[in-house]
């Protein structure tokens, strides 16, 4: 891939036009998906179970890497972002009607789940081999802004047009089959866009070494990674730090929508309103909280009190479901705490995941470590919902709080391998 030796005209759009596309199949998944299921009668057990395979489905990027590199890498990004809208289409079609075709979804929800893996993989990679570091370092704001602007239309702002169609007549299945067009349409107004960006870009041209050649690079980052005497460290953080905090944010949608169990019972556009203003102030607060901690304190003495801070939201959520009788502003000011607490442990995390990678193979030092972190990020959704079912959501929550001990234990290990001199 050939380096750009000047800031590109138009880097601003692609970076804003492309990062809030990768947005739109991930909120699906996790925002958008969660609550559809739940509307269509899904248990608990069965929504995080779905959740948690699509999800982990994403994880196999770095697999696809070697043979994802021998393609042009804008050429293949725009092609990656057609097949998503595509997919998004075809998930419209399959739940409009009055039978809804559920291995159809499905494999939709396979397929949308593969484009976005390796949409993924070319994106980062082409953001970091395009732009030169003070280049990258201009654009990475842009970058976060986008994340969030697509997070947000894709995933709250879709469950709350599902509610506002709902109101005018057309119930579940086909409200969100008129959602699923409004996303595809998103994508296609995102991936126009892109493209003008990119038209500007430095000619750019596939890898031409062998795909053995390039899964013998791949070994090579791998294995210094493995011989990395931090890895281990770095490893526990991502399994365990932020290990009640997935558990948490695996059950909020359904906890938030159930009228059952200790739930709120919210309808859709009360739920998505809340969620959307407290993670466009929440997150961003949250992000600026964590990189001052950092900034201030050093990355390894921020490890323990932001760890801290991201667990406590549990306690919140926990006198939630116990307590049913809160007002509106209330459960948004919990959904805005549990933002910024998420937003200001996951900065700390992510710095440690950069510092590890950082140095030769860079880019696969760190798509291995983002494979863990995705694994740790889903697999609990394989037993969450169930978990909730048996134990009622207060208790739930309680639980997941006591997964802060080894969450604090990996901080304090954690801490030793990333203390300044």
């Amino acid at each position: 891939m050939q380096e750009a030796a000047k800031i590109p005209r138009r880097a601003w759009l692609w970076v804003f036009a492309a990062y809030v596309f990768q947005a739109i199949p991930a909120a699906v998944r996790d925002e958008a998906l969660p609550v559809a299921l739940k509307d269509l009668g899904y248990s608990d057990a069965q929504n995080t179970r779905a959740v948690a395979i699509f999800g982990l489905i994403v994880g196999c990027k770095i697999l696809l890497s070697p043979l994802v590199a021998g393609f042009n890498p804008r050429r293949f990004i725009l092609a990656s972002e057609l097949g998503i809208a595509a997919v998004l289409g075809l998930l419209a079609s399959f739940l409009g009607g009055e039978q809804t075709a559920t291995n159809a979804i499905i494999a939709s929800l396979i397929l949308l789940s593969l484009f976005a893996a390796v949409h993924d993989f070319a994106l980062d990679g082409y953001f970091v081999a395009a732009l030169d570091d003070r280049s990258r370092a201009t654009h990475a704001g842009i970058l976060n802004v986008a994340t969030k602007v697509g997070a947000v239309l894709a995933g709250p702002g879709l469950i709350w047009l599902v509610g506002r169609i709902m109101d005018h007549g057309p119930q579940t299945a086909d409200a969100w089959s008129l959602a699923m067009i409004a996303a595809g349409l998103l994508a296609l107004l995102t991936l126009g866009a892109n493209a003008w960006g990119l038209a500007a870009e430095p000619r750019t041209s596939a890898d031409q070494s062998t795909v053995k050649e390039r899964f013998a690079v791949m070994l090579t980052g791998l294995r210094s990674l493995g011989s990395d005497p931090r890895l281990y460290a770095v490893l526990g953080l991502i399994l365990f730090y932020r290990a009640s905090e997935v558990h948490m944010a695996r059950i909020i949608p359904l906890f938030s929508k159930s009228a059952e169990n200790g739930g709120l019972g919210l309808d859709n556009e009360t739920y998505a309103f809340l969620r959307m203003l407290s993670a466009v102030g929440g997150l961003a607060l949250g992000g600026v909280i964590g990189s001052l901690v950092v900034a201030r304190l050093g990355l390894g003495r921020s490890l323990l009190p932001l760890g801290v801070i991201m667990h406590l939201p549990l306690i919140a959520f926990a006198w939630l479901a116990y307590d049913g009788s809160h007002d509106l502003r209330v459960i948004g000011g919990v959904f805005i705490i549990e933002y910024v607490a998420y937003g200001a442990g996951l900065c700390a995390l992510i710095l440690a995941m950069m510092k590890l990678a950082a140095g030769p193979g860079a880019a696969v030092r760190y798509a291995a470590l983002s494979t863990f972190a995705l694994l740790a990020n889903y697999l609990p959704g394989f037993w969450a919902g169930a978990l909730a079912e048996r134990l009622g959501y207060a208790h739930y929550f309680l639980f997941a709080l006591s997964l802060a001990i080894p969450g604090i234990i990996s901080a304090v290990v954690a801490k030793r391998h990333f203390e300044e001199a």
